[in-house]
């Protein structure tokens, strides 16, 4: 397909997919983006080494993007991936109410739907390439987790999850294709798509809890935290 970015794999079982992308990568000699999709992934994985649930029915993809990005960006990375991925699902389902839980969970009516996952390798103090890899609730909504979960199936019938990939794909390639850098700009209304944003919240990071009012988004994707006279700028944690 003429300028298409990406080339397609398509997997009926995988540990995961994030690590079946780099043994591809590996010994590709085009060096190539990947757009990987498994019917079934065992042994999927979060953020901080937390497992993700998943069984067949559920969308388990990955995307290798063969770009070389500043170590700065990773946090501008991580805000385009989610604008695009609640984009769709917004245009998919236009009744639900989507949020993004910061950094990178899709929540719905409180309660998750959908996990990212940036993997990089690093040479020199760039990033070679980047991989994302995504877990979405089609047909499952795993118990007895620290956070309450949700399935597609819970308000949509029959919805294939291949089909939402090749969709996905299609914008993340769109995308790619219309600049040479990530530049992502934070307004009032995409700020809307952020779960609890203008309410007091807690974040852990470092080992420290913060509290304060979700006032913003930084341009690197760091969390804005405001108490009375007091700023806060927090670039990596969980929201408690």
């Amino acid at each position: 397909m003429k300028d298409f970015l990406f080339e397609f794999y398509f997997y009926k079982t995988l540990i995961n997919t994030n690590d079946e992308v780099k043994k591809i990568n590996q010994f590709s000699k085009k060096k190539n983006n990947i757009a990987l999709f498994s019917l079934q992934q065992t042994m999927g994985r979060g953020r901080i080494n937390r497992k993700w649930i998943s069984r067949k029915g559920d969308l388990t993809c990955s995307f290798l993007i063969n770009r070389e990005f500043k170590l700065k960006e990773i946090g501008q990375i991580n805000l385009w991936f989610s604008h695009i991925l609640i984009s769709l699902l917004k245009k998919k389902f236009p009744k639900q109410k989507f949020k993004i839980k910061w950094p990178n969970d899709i929540y719905l009516e409180d309660r998750k739907l959908a996990g990212i996952l940036i993997e990089t390798i690093i040479l020199k103090n760039n990033i070679q390439n980047l991989i994302i890899g995504l877990g979405i609730n089609f047909v499952s909504s795993p118990k007895n987790l620290e956070k309450q979960t949700i399935s597609i199936s819970y308000f949509a019938k029959k919805q294939n999850p291949i089909n939402f990939f090749i969709l996905l794909t299609n914008e993340i390639n769109d995308s790619l294709k219309k600049f040479k850098k990530f530049a992502f700009k934070i307004d009032k209304h995409y700020l809307q798509n952020f779960k609890d944003f203008g309410k007091t919240i807690k974040i852990k990071s470092k080992g420290k809890i913060f509290k304060g009012i979700f006032f913003g988004i930084g341009n690197n994707g760091e969390m804005i935290l405001k108490k009375n006279d007091k700023t806060n700028i927090i670039s990596f944690g969980d929201i408690i």
